[in-house]
C-alpha cells in the first residue's frame, strides 16, 4: 500500500488490496481462475437448459390444446431429464463456487491478519481514536461476507447476461408488430413484446433503487452498533470479578441497555425500509408473472399464436425481465456488500495510518546494534498530544547491569518501558539494542494465553523448545511446584490463577527462556515480600550477566538486587 491510501475511497481500497490482487497476482490465482472458469461453464449449462425448458413449454402445452396423449407423456420424460441436468449442475455451481470462496476468504483472511499482527499494527490501533472500531468483526463477518456477496452477486449478474443474451433472440423471434390507434394515429410497435418487457424492468429497477438506497447506510451502522454491544459484553466478561467486588452489575446494565437501545433503533429504521423495499420487489414480481400473458393474450384472441407458444413467450419474457431485473432482485444484497465494502476499506486505510505513525515516529530512532549494552542519547518522551514527559535520558546499560527505575503513577514509568522496546512512537533521540538479544517484558498484569499451561509458560516461543525438566525447573524457582503436574492441561489460566499465581508463573518465563534484557514493570507487586525477594535472588544468582531493568512506584527491598538506580520524579 502506498501512503495515499488512507485518502483514496474505501471501495478502491478493497479493489487494490482485497481483489484484484488475489486474481492476479496470488500464489493461487490459476486454482481460482481454473474455478471461475468452470463456473463459467455450469453457467452457460444451466442457461442451455433453461433454453431446452422454453422449447419444452411449446411441445408440451400444444400437445395438450391438440389431446396429443402419446407426445405429452414423451414431454413428460423430456421435461425430468432436462430437470436432472438444471439439478446436476446447480448442485455442482454451489460447490465449485463455494470453494472458491472459501479459497478467496483464506487467503484474504491470512493477508489481513498479517498486516494485523505485523509492525505492531494491533497496538497502535489506539492512537488513531479507533481501539472501539471491532477489527474482529473485520477479521471475521465482514471478510467472509466479503467474498461470499461478491460471488454470489457476480454469479448471479453472469448468468442473468447470458440468459438476457440467449433468450431476448428467442423473445424477438416470437414476438410480431403490434397495431393500435392513439390521439388519432395509427401506431405499429415492432417487436413489442421485447420493448415492452424492457420498458417494464426499468420501471421497477428504478423505482426499487429510489426506496432501496438508504439500505448501504443503514446495514453499515447495524454491523457497527450490534459489534459495539458485544465489544462491551466481552469488556464485561473479561473484568467480571472487579465488577462483582463493585457491585456494578447496575452501573453495567444501564451501559449494555443504551448500546442496545442503539442497536433497536437502528434495526427498527432498518427493517421499515426492508419491508418497503420487499413489498416493492414481492409485487414487482407478481405483476411479472402475468404481465406477458396479458400483453400476449391479443395474439391468442385472434388465434395467431398457440397455447403453447403463448407458454414459450410468457417463459422467455419472463427470463429476458428477469436478467434485467438482477439489480432488482439483488439490491438488498449489494446494499450489503457496500456496506461490507466501506468498513473492510475503512479497515485498510487505518492500518496505513498505523504504519505512517510507527514510521514518523520511530524511523532513525530505534537500532539494533552489533554491541552487547543498551544506550539511549538525549532520549525525549512525549505524549500523543506531543506533550514532553520525560527528556534528557542518556542511559548506559552493560551485561551484569540492573537497574531500577522508580516514579510515582503517572510520571511516565510505563512508557518508559514502551519507549525502550521501540512500541511507542512520540520521541526523540535515539536508542540501540543488542541486535541478537533476547527481550523479555513482564508486566504487573501477567498475559496467559489460553491453552496448555506448557504453553503459556513457553509464550511467545513455542513449547517445544524446551525439554520438559527445562518447565519443571522454571516453575520450581518461582515456588510453583503445584502447578507442574498441570503443564498439558489446557484452561483459561488467568481466570484460573489467582493475580499472585499469574505474575510468579510469568516470572517462570524467565527462568525458562534465559533472556539478555529483563524488563519487569512492577511485575512482583502481587507477591509478598518474602517471596518477591527471593525470585529477585534467585534471577540474581542465575542470570548474573543479564540487563535487569526494573519498574516501580518506589525503591524499598528491591533496591538490594540492583547496582544502579534511576528516580523519575
Amino acid at each position: 500500500m502506498n501512503s495515499q491510501t488512507a485518502k483514496t475511497s474505501p471501495i478502491r481500497t478493497v479493489l487494490k488490496e482485497l481483489v484484484l490482487p488475489y486474481w492476479t497476482r496470488s500464489e493461487d490465482r490459476w486454482r481460482a481462475r481454473g474455478l471461475l472458469a468452470l463456473t463459467l461453464v455450469l453457467i452457460m449449462g444451466m442457461v442451455y437448459a433453461l433454453v431446452l425448458l422454453n422449447r419444452w413449454n411449446q411441445a408440451f402445452y400444444d400437445a395438450l390444446q391438440n389431446l396429443d396423449k402419446a407426445e405429452f407423456v414423451s414431454q413428460l420424460w423430456r421435461f425430468f431429464f432436462i430437470a436432472l441436468f438444471y439439478s446436476v449442475i446447480m448442485a455442482y455451481k454451489f460447490y465449485v463456487l463455494q470453494s472458491l470462496a472459501i479459497g478467496w476468504r483464506k487467503w484474504i483472511t491470512e493477508k489481513s491478519l498479517h498486516r494485523w499482527l505485523s509492525e505492531k499494527n494491533f497496538y497502535y490501533w489506539q492512537f488513531n481514536g479507533h481501539q472501539h472500531d471491532n477489527p474482529d468483526q473485520r477479521l471475521s463477518e465482514d471478510i467472509h461476507e466479503l467474498t461470499d456477496l461478491s460471488l454470489e452477486i457476480s454469479e448471479k449478474v453472469l448468468r442473468e447476461f447470458i440468459t438476457f443474451v440467449s433468450f431476448i433472440g428467442i423473445l424477438w423471434g416470437l414476438s410480431s408488430s403490434f397495431k393500435f390507434t392513439a390521439f388519432g394515429y395509427d401506431i405499429e410497435l415492432y417487436r413489442y413484446l421485447v420493448w415492452v418487457c424492457l420498458f417494464y424492468a426499468a420501471i421497477g429497477t428504478f423505482i426499487v433503487h429510489k426506496i432501496g438506497n438508504p439500505l448501504s447506510t443503514l446495514n453499515f451502522m447495524q454491523q457497527k452498533l450490534e459489534a459495539d454491544f458485544r465489544y462491551f459484553l466481552v469488556r464485561l466478561r473479561e473484568n467480571s470479578e472487579n465488577v462483582a467486588l463493585l457491585n456494578g452489575e447496575k452501573a453495567e446494565q444501564q451501559k449494555l441497555s443504551t448500546k442496545f437501545f442503539q442497536v433497536v433503533g437502528n434495526f427498527k429504521a432498518l427493517i421499515s425500509r426492508q419491508k418497503k423495499l420487499i413489498l416493492t420487489t414481492n409485487i414487482y414480481g407478481q405483476l411479472a408473472y402475468i404481465f406477458p400473458f396479458v400483453v400476449a393474450s391479443p395474439k391468442v384472441f385472434t388465434k395467431e399464436i398457440t397455447l403453447g407458444q403463448l407458454f414459450q413467450i410468457s417463459s422467455a419474457f419472463g427470463q429476458v425481465q428477469g436478467s434485467v431485473s438482477v439489480f432488482v432482485d439483488m439490491y438488498a444484497k449489494i446494499a450489503r456488500l457496500h456496506s461490507v465494502a466501506l468498513r473492510l476499506g475503512g479497515f485498510l486505510s487505518l492500518l496505513e495510518e498505523n504504519r505512517e505513525l510507527r514510521e514518523k515516529g520511530l524511523s532513525g530512532k530505534f537500532h539494533a546494534t552489533d554491541g552487547a549494552d543498551l544506550t539511549t542519547e538525549d532520549l525525549r518522551v512525549l505524549t500523543p498530544q506531543q506533550q514532553t514527559l520525560l527528556t534528557g535520558m542518556n542511559l548506559k546499560l552493560a551485561p551484569g547491569t540492573r537497574l531500577l527505575i522508580t516514579a510515582p503513577s503517572g510520571k511516565g514509568k510505563t512508557t518508559l518501558l514502551r519507549t525502550l522496546n521501540g512500541i511507542w512512537p512520540f520521541i526523540d533521540g535515539q536508542i540501540r539494542l543488542p541486535r541478537h538479544s533476547h527481550r523479555l517484558v513482564l508486566t504487573q498484569k501477567a498475559y496467559l494465553p489460553i491453552g496448555t499451561l506448557r504453553a503459556a509458560l513457553a509464550y511467545p516461543l513455542e513449547a517445544e523448545a524446551f525439554s520438559n525438566q527445562d518447565m519443571v525447573s522454571a516453575l520450581a524457582s518461582t515456588k510453583l511446584n503445584s502447578l507442574i503436574q498441570h503443564l498439558d492441561e489446557e484452561d483459561n489460566w488467568s481466570q484460573r490463577l489467582s493475580s499472585g499465581e499469574q505474575q510468579r508463573l510469568a516470572l517462570s518465563r524467565a527462568f525458562l527462556q534465559k533472556p539478555q534484557v529483563l524488563f519487569l514493570d512492577e511485575a512482583t507487586s502481587a507477591l509478598e515480600k518474602d517471596t518477591e525477594a527471593e525470585i529477585y535472588h534467585a534471577l540474581v544468582a542465575a542470570f548474573p550477566q543479564m540487563i535487569l531493568i526494573s519498574f516501580n512506584h518506589e525503591t524499598g527491598p528491591l533496591t538490594a538486587f540492583h547496582n544502579e538506580s534511576l528516580s523519575l520524579s
